[in-house]
């Protein structure tokens, strides 16, 4: 289509081409998310895992053989591990939001091995005095030591990469440093609890015992059901029961063999 307009001096001529595509608008509210941001609508499980920049293997600039590749799980200071060990003790808001901002493997390794020392030293401690109350003499028994060693890391790693493999199996998106450090975190509150139980009252030592539990328990299983939402299965019905369970046994094994002493003869 053309327009024309006269002037005594001049003509001008507008060609405007009727088949010129018209202007369109995109509604960007069903436009799809970026990973690892909230959405205001569709699901509302939490976001996938993203591990730190180049922490899977393939994506690093470093081999996962040097140092350079796991210096980045160090890269915390005493107030953060603080932080996410206090989250774990008092489990009131989401440890996982706070942990996978920066992964780190400082805590997950150097909370179960503190444990694993507390335990020994505080049970050595509390049958010492009790066989001095009872007149006997006081031998360490340092099988003691290998048995924690072996029981402690043996849970922290097997059962949190079983945790890694079902939950990653059936498409939860979890993060193999994310799942050792639920379960190396968790083993916090067994600090507080392995001195406290040093007091020789048996009823003490029990209820000590269940406080750690329900502590450490309800921190792991709250975790995990975190990392098994991120898939649309059911598989929190039947890994949530089977973790709690393991998770006790772990318990009754802390309790008749680093928190039972007597004074008696």
């Amino acid at each position: 289509m053309s327009h024309a307009q006269s002037n005594p001096d001049y003509n001008i001529v507008v060609d405007v081409d009727d088949d010129e595509p018209t202007l369109e608008f995109q509604d960007f509210a069903t436009a799809t998310a970026q990973p690892g941001r909230m959405t205001t609508g569709g699901s509302s499980a939490p976001p996938p895992y993203q591990p730190p920049a180049g922490a899977e293997p393939g994506t690093s600039a470093h081999s996962v053989w040097a140092a350079e590749y796991w210096a980045q799980y160090f890269n915390v200071d005493s107030q953060d591990v603080v932080q996410r060990t206090y989250l774990a003790v008092v489990p009131k808001d989401s440890f996982l939001d706070v942990y996978n901002a920066n992964p780190d493997l400082w805590g997950t390794f150097w909370i179960p091995t503190s444990v694993i020392f507390a335990m020994f030293v505080t049970a050595s401690l509390s049958q010492g005095i009790a066989e001095a109350l009872a007149g006997s003499q006081h031998a360490y028994d340092f099988t003691m030591l290998t048995f924690a060693v072996f029981t402690i890391y043996t849970y922290v790693l097997v059962v949190g990469a079983l945790v890694y493999g079902s939950t990653k199996y059936f498409g939860s998106h979890p993060g193999l440093m994310e799942c050792f450090s639920v379960y190396g975190y968790g083993m916090a509150v067994w600090i507080p609890v392995s001195v406290l139980c040093v007091l020789p009252f048996n009823w003490f030592r029990w209820a000590m015992v269940a406080l750690g539990f329900a502590s450490s328990g309800f921190f792991i299983m709250r975790s995990v059901n975190q990392i098994v939402s991120r898939s649309n299965g059911s598989l929190h019905k039947a890994i949530i029961p089977l973790l709690l369970v393991a998770h006790a046994l772990l318990v009754v094994v802390f309790k008749f063999k680093f928190f039972s002493y007597s004074v008696s003869s």
